[in-house]
């Protein structure tokens, strides 16, 4: 499955915590636990749960009689440039800072807050667009080609990757 977008509600996270046995969680891994491994791990006796792909862009967390729901990392495999500044970029951003509808070409863009994020976003050509509103903050991830609008509340990281000069884009309408 090719993924354009990840949301993850900090509210999620926070309940998952709160009960769940296990206090950490995958949402993004290099593979789903087979069930074959995951008969071997529990026999060693691994507390674990089963897993299963996630369907759409917004992740929940799981109740403790269900599977983990988590993305593959090749989910979010797209083709970098040959030539890049470095693997990422990290910025700090707040509600002050000054926010425009945008997409990058080359990079996948993530922010990680807090605090209320909210905003839209939709593929480069499309009409439609999707509406996220995150209450307490959480993960958004954007791939390449998507344009979004995120409205900020407080203290956000803004990680890139790869590194690109003149990425920024704005769709002439």
């Amino acid at each position: 499955m090719n993924r354009d977008v990840l949301i993850i509600p900090l509210e999620e996270l926070i309940r998952h915590f709160e009960t769940n046995e296990r206090q950490d969680i995958k949402v993004v891994a290099p593979s789903i636990l087979t069930p074959e491994l995951y008969e071997i791990l529990t026999k060693k006796g691994k507390r674990l749960k089963i897993e299963e792909p996630l369907e759409g862009p917004r992740w929940e967390r799981s109740y403790k009689t269900k599977p983990n729901k988590l993305c593959e990392s090749s989910d979010f495999a797209f083709e970098m440039p040959s030539e890049t500044n470095g693997p990422f970029t990290i910025s700090f951003a707040n509600e002050k800072a000054e926010q425009g509808e945008h997409y990058h070409k080359y990079h996948a863009e993530i922010y990680f807050s807090e605090h209320r994020i909210s905003g839209y976003y939709r593929k480069v050509n499309d009409e439609e667009e999707s509406h996220f509103e995150l209450g307490i903050g959480g993960l958004l991830i954007f791939q390449p080609n998507v344009i979004h609008y995120v409205e900020l509340s407080g203290l956000t990281l803004i990680l890139e990757t790869p590194a690109l000069e003149k990425d920024r884009f704005v769709e002439e309408k």
